[in-house]
Formats: C-alpha cells, sequence, structure tokens
C-alpha cells in the first residue's frame, strides 16, 4: 500500500507536465453555417461568430510565431464579445489590423478603436503646428509621466483595465477613422490599428468596403488560418440572416495573399483591370474590385461558361443561395443561368433579395418547370416594413462537369453579391474550393434554409428596405 501511494505521488506531478500541445485549441477547418431566427437557439445562431471568437482569443505570441497577426475586415462590428476578444489580443502582443466599412457609433466597436488607434491619433499643439505624439501606449495602456505623449491628466480604470484615455466619444472615433494613415502600413507601438475606408478602399467612393475577412498567422496549434465568411461580427449576422463561413488552415500562401490585399486596403490602392487572384491547392482566392469589365472579362460569368450540363455523374446540379441579385450584372447572370437550365443543368435557387424585374423572369421559369426557386424572406409581421430574416449567403454548389473534369464538385462562395457594383466598385472577396466534402455540405444547408423558404411570397416588395439590410 505504501508503494503504491509513493508511486501515485510521483506519477500524478508528471501527468501535469503533459506538453499543452497535446490538449491545445485547433479551430476547425471546412465551412460553417449559423441558423437565425426564429429557428436557431443562442448556440446556432451565433456558430460561426463564435468560432471566430474563439479563433481572435487564441491567437497569442509563440516561439514559432513571436510576432503574430490578426487580420480582419468587415462591415459592420457591434458585439461586446468580439470586441474583448479583439482587444485582449492586442494587449497579448498580436498586431491587430481592422478594416471596418461602416461608421460604428455602438460602444463595442468605440471600445476597440479607443484600444487600437489611442496610440495611432494625430494631435494638435498649441501653436496649431501637427504633432504626432502618441496618446497612449500600446493598446491604449497609460504612458509613463516624463514621456511628453499622454494627452490626459489622469489616466482612467476602464471596462478593459488600466488605460490611458477613457472610450472614445463617436466624434473622436470618426476623427481616429479618416486619419491618412495608408503609409507605414502599421502604426504605432502596437502595430495595430482600425482604418475606415473612404468609401470602397480599392474602388470609387460610392461604393463599400464589403468583405468579411478574418486571418491568423496562427491560433492555436495552428498556422496560417484564413475565415471567409458572408456574416459581420455583429447583431444582425447572428440573428437574421442564413450565413456561411469557410476556414483554411496552415496555408502560408493564401495567407500571405490576404495579408498583401489588407495592406493595399489600408493604402488604398485603387484597384485595376486585371483579376487579383491566388490558385492554392483545392482553393482559388480572388479580390475585387475589377475596373472597365463586363459581362466577357466577369470571372463568375467565366466560371458559369466552363460549366457543361452532362458529365460522368448524370445531369450537372447547381444550388444557388444569393442575397442580392439585381441589375445589369445581375441580369445577365440570371440569363446564363436561365441558358444553363434550359441545357439540361438541374438549377435550384434561394434568394434573398432580388430586384422586380429579374423576380418576374425567376417566377415565369418556375412556372415553367425549368427552375426550383424558394423565397427565403420570413417577417414576424410586425409591421415595420423590415424582413427579419433572409438568406446572407452568396454561393454556388456545383457537382458535374466544370472545364475539362466531368466528375467535378466544389462550392464557390464569399462576400459577392451578384450586382454590379460587386464586381467593379466595392471591396469584396471570394473563394472556389474543389471538394466533394464541402459540395454535400452546401448542398445539406441549401435544403435547410428551403426547409424555411416559400413558394409564394406575399409581399410586394422586392426588396427590404436598406436599413434593414446586414451587408
Amino acid at each position: 500500500m505504501r508503494r503504491a501511494v509513493v508511486l501515485l505521488a510521483v506519477l500524478l506531478p508528471l501527468s501535469l507536465l503533459v506538453p499543452a500541445t497535446a490538449h491545445s485549441y485547433e479551430p476547425s477547418g471546412g465551412a460553417s453555417f449559423n441558423t437565425p431566427v426564429p429557428w436557431g437557439g443562442a448556440s446556432a445562431r451565433s456558430a460561426i461568430v463564435r468560432k471566430v471568437e474563439q479563433a481572435i482569443r487564441n491567437i497569442r505570441p509563440t516561439k514559432r510565431d513571436p510576432r503574430p497577426k490578426l487580420i480582419l475586415a468587415a462591415y459592420l462590428f457591434d458585439r461586446p464579445s468580439s470586441a474583448d476578444a479583439i482587444i485582449g489580443a492586442c494587449k497579448r502582443g498580436v498586431s491587430v489590423r481592422v478594416i471596418i466599412d461602416d461608421e460604428v457609433k455602438s460602444k463595442p466597436f468605440r471600445r476597440i478603436v479607443t484600444a487600437l488607434n489611442a496610440d495611432n491619433v494625430r494631435d494638435r499643439d498649441r501653436n496649431g503646428v501637427p504633432d504626432t505624439d502618441p496618446k497612449a501606449g500600446r493598446c491604449n495602456r497609460p504612458l509613463p509621466a516624463d514621456s511628453g505623449g499622454l494627452r490626459t491628466k489622469h489616466p482612467v480604470d476602464g471596462p478593459d483595465g488600466p488605460a490611458a484615455i477613457p472610450t472614445m466619444t463617436p466624434r473622436e472615433v470618426h476623427r481616429s477613422l479618416v486619419e491618412d494613415k495608408g503609409t507605414p502600413v502599421t502604426w504605432g507601438r502596437d502595430g495595430s490599428y482600425v482604418l475606415r475606408c473612404s468609401g470602397s478602399c480599392r474602388g470609387g467612393p460610392e461604393a463599400n468596403m464589403h468583405a468579411k475577412i478574418y486571418a491568423f498567422s496562427s491560433t492555436g496549434s495552428a498556422n496560417n488560418v484564413v475565415m471567409f465568411a458572408s456574416t459581420n461580427l455583429n447583431a444582425g449576422g447572428v440573428n437574421s440572416g442564413w450565413n456561411d463561413m469557410i476556414t483554411m488552415k496552415n496555408r502560408p500562401k493564401t495567407f500571405a495573399f490576404v495579408e498583401k490585399m489588407h495592406r493595399k486596403m489600408t493604402a488604398q490602392k485603387r484597384a485595376g483591370r486585371k483579376l487579383v487572384e491566388m490558385i492554392d491547392g483545392p482553393y482559388t482566392t480572388r479580390f475585387f474590385p475589377m475596373f472597365g469589365v463586363g459581362k466577357k472579362r466577369d470571372p463568375l460569368m467565366v466560371d458559369l461558361r466552363k460549366v457543361k450540363c452532362k458529365s460522368a455523374l448524370g445531369p450537372t446540379q447547381l444550388y444557388i443561395q444569393q442575397f442580392w441579385w439585381n441589375g445589369h450584372r445581375g441580369n445577365y447572370i440570371w440569363d446564363k443561368v436561365r441558358d444553363l437550365a434550359r441545357s439540361g443543368c438541374k438549377v435550384k435557387i434561394i434568394f434573398g433579395a432580388v430586384d422586380g424585374t429579374l423576380l418576374r423572369k425567376m417566377k415565369a421559369a418556375r412556372a415553367s418547370g425549368l427552375i426550383e426557386l424558394w423565397d427565403s424572406r420570413w417577417d414576424s409581421s410586425d409591421v415595420d416594413g423590415c424582413v427579419n430574416t433572409r438568406t446572407h449567403m452568396k454561393n454556388v454548389a456545383v457537382r458535374g462537369t466544370y472545364g475539362k473534369n466531368r466528375k467535378y464538385a466544389g462550392v464557390w462562395t464569399g462576400t459577392a453579391n451578384w450586382a454590379t457594383g460587386s464586381l467593379t466598385k466595392g471591396d469584396e472577396v471570394t473563394v472556389n474550393v474543389k471538394s466533394a466534402k464541402l459540395y454535400k455540405q452546401y448542398v445539406a444547408r441549401w435544403k435547410t434554409v428551403k426547409a424555411h423558404s416559400s413558394l409564394n411570397w406575399t409581399h410586394d416588395q422586392p426588396v427590404p428596405p436598406i436599413d434593414c439590410r446586414d451587408d
């Protein structure tokens, strides 16, 4: 008995010395989906954003990645838990680089801006001469009293710990976001920043920064992780839209490509006429806009022209989910999709918003038996003029002949709506993935959304009001 006790006393401390990597976090690869209101519970609604937040919480300096980078771009940020995760990464020594589109005034977003930009914001001395001394130290920590850089006499403690300045006001946030800091790309002692481009970062002033990028030089035990999603880190992305996300792991080429493009977006380097594309194994990643291109060189049209309706697997299948389908580009994409259906492809469509002209064409095609067409919009009948839930995805699942491959299966997804501006004006990112597994997952998700969609939408209004949409 005494020997057993001694043996346990020896083995127990040894068991505590199991390398941390044996139980370390690693994000799952592949597809993620959420289930919005009214069908999904709290966990199902937030499945995608919680996965992003968990990855953010697990990025930190390590021997293999001593200066980690977290690269973010999204239309909206308003989740308190996302703010907590982003600020925490900065405090752990991560270079956090954020590009935002909307001028968000929410408290969580203002906390992010304060933490990442407090050491970046230009001030002016009493003589009106520009002064580039920081207001604060790394991640809004107080500077030494004798540094000459501290602008507040009494540092305050806030929700994020000891801080040099309190949470910025909306006016201070606005001034911080429009500072011209394209060169150098990172600035401040923490190498972190939040930037709002003037319209689209690489497009026109009337367009949007519409990409959703969550990229990590490392997180947990995984290196070079890139997530492309249809959702923002906001309440709308959780509650009111069906959304998807693709996670790529251990892809140094793709991460380097994303980092390079994010730098160009930060510097607001204008796009050109050429397609910006990276092929990395089964993944083909594209950044937009492309100036001065139309139907002939539209990359989606190039892809659709490669689809043939006879294959070694039977008729080629196209399962389409598209949030916003409209205008000149929407019409020529529809013409091509209808031609594929006429050629024998099995075309199944779920939409979130379609302009009136296109909707009439699509309903006529459905009435003739040419396609399946489902309307994902659900209204709680609260008479507020808003559609409460709809698909926010922008993807196609394809199985059949693509190019010379008569047994192709894959998914084309990302942030780009089927509208003119998504090609030639706004910042967008798409990824085509050759994968039979992903194809099956996206078809299963299409069928889930279909089960909560309608054949006969009763509202006359084809498009939800702009302030009801989650871009």
